[in-house]
């Protein structure tokens, strides 16, 4: 059984090899990403596939639910006690965005978040938090603004995370920016 293994351990080696030379590379599958993720050393913990599954699936639910509970919570924003609704809005958010930590790891996570082509839909997201929770916790504004800029604060956040979302699609920022262009400047 031993040589077996071995045998076949390397006719596998030198069927990569050979493929490799040949230029017939064949792409890694997500599990494998996952993987080499995990043992290159770029996470501060060593998690099995399944437990980085379970551990992602388990913040977006998490952080959906958190959310879904929120808009349960918005007629208290409209009653003047704003912070149940900002926090579990915000922290649902937090999750979702964690989760990927799960997957590609903290640092490949804050390397993406930051990357130059989704920097600053990433600042506005978070700046855009920090006021929602800020904003729902400053004494010192009436009901209404408070209302009014939580709203705010939250269409920009919606905002800002399409942008980042649109930023993995290869043109889909260029193509929107294209049609919002010619939607609000129809004679240029």
């Amino acid at each position: 059984n031993v040589l077996l293994a071995l045998f076949c351990f390397r006719m596998n080696t030198a069927g990569d090899t050979l493929n490799s030379l040949l230029g017939n590379r064949r792409e890694p599958t997500l599990r494998e990403q996952i993987e080499e993720a995990a043992t290159s050393g770029e996470t501060c913990f060593s998690l099995s596939y399944e437990e980085r599954i379970i551990g992602f699936v388990g913040c977006v639910g998490a952080g959906v639910f958190l959310n879904c509970f929120s808009v349960v919570r918005l007629t208290e924003l409209l009653l003047g006690n704003p912070a149940p609704f900002a926090v579990c809005f915000t922290l649902g958010n937090l999750l979702s965005m964690g989760s990927m930590c799960f997957l590609v790891g903290p640092v490949r996570q804050c390397k993406n978040l930051f990357a130059p082509e989704r920097a600053s839909a990433t600042v506005l997201y978070l700046v855009m938090m920090v006021c929602t929770l800020f904003t729902a916790f400053y004494p010192g504004l009436s009901h209404l603004q408070r209302v009014v800029l939580i709203l705010s604060f939250l269409a920009l956040q919606a905002l800002a995370l399409a942008w980042y979302a649109l930023s993995y699609i290869p043109f889909a920022r260029r193509f929107v920016s294209g049609m919002l262009f010619s939607y609000c400047c129809p004679g240029d």
